[in-house]
């Protein structure tokens, strides 16, 4: 049996995150793609030359302290904002002849992602924004900002298909354990899913 992915938390909630900032923040202008939360110092060079820029970054999960047999919680989310001066240094944060500039990525991030409904999955909260620097990089021209903001959400087994005990014993899932623990099968051992 294959699980069914298509509902899954993270998976439905990163393109509906990037169809919100759509709304402000056109493709012919700013590049939005998918980030870890934390950048090497390559990979940040490789985002520098595409500012204006946004990443969007899974950071974490946050259950609610009444989790039973239903997930609730939020996902952590955060943007990383890169923009480069293309005049004068102070262009970094007005904007320049286009009106770009990262005080106003920042303001239009915040009130796009704090309040949003999401049909089908849950409301976002803005949680925090500030300035960050990229340690190691010495380009004064560029600045960078994060915001970030959790969306609510709810999930069970029933998104995956799994309702049943049967369903969960078709999953066919291979172990790694540590067989230097007393009692742990080894990797060759099978384990009986219908056993209480």
């Amino acid at each position: 049996m294959a699980l069914d992915l298509a509902r899954q938390p993270i998976r439905t909630m990163a393109p509906k995150i990037v169809e919100r900032l759509r709304l402000a923040f056109p493709e012919k202008d700013f590049t939005i793609e998918r980030i870890p939360q934390v950048l090497t110092l390559k990979e940040f060079e490789r985002l520098s030359r595409l500012s204006p820029f946004i990443g969007l970054a899974w950071t974490g999960f946050k259950p609610d302290g009444d989790n039973n047999r239903i997930t609730k919680g939020v996902m952590l989310w955060r943007l990383i904002l890169i923009f480069k001066a293309s005049s004068s240094l102070e262009t970094r944060f007005k904007g320049d002849a286009r009106g770009l500039g990262l005080d106003a990525m920042v303001d239009v991030s915040i009130v796009l992602m704090n309040g949003a409904e999401f049909p089908g999955i849950g409301t976002s909260h803005v949680t925090l924004a500030n300035s960050v620097i990229a340690d190691g990089w010495t380009d004064d021209a560029l600045v960078i900002a994060q915001v970030d903001f959790e969306v609510r959400f709810t999930s069970t087994p029933a998104v995956y298909k799994l309702v049943d005990l049967a369903d969960f014993a078709a999953i066919g899932a291979s172990w790694i354990v540590n067989p230097a623990v007393e009692g742990a099968p080894s990797p060759a051992d099978d384990i009986d899913l219908t056993q209480p």
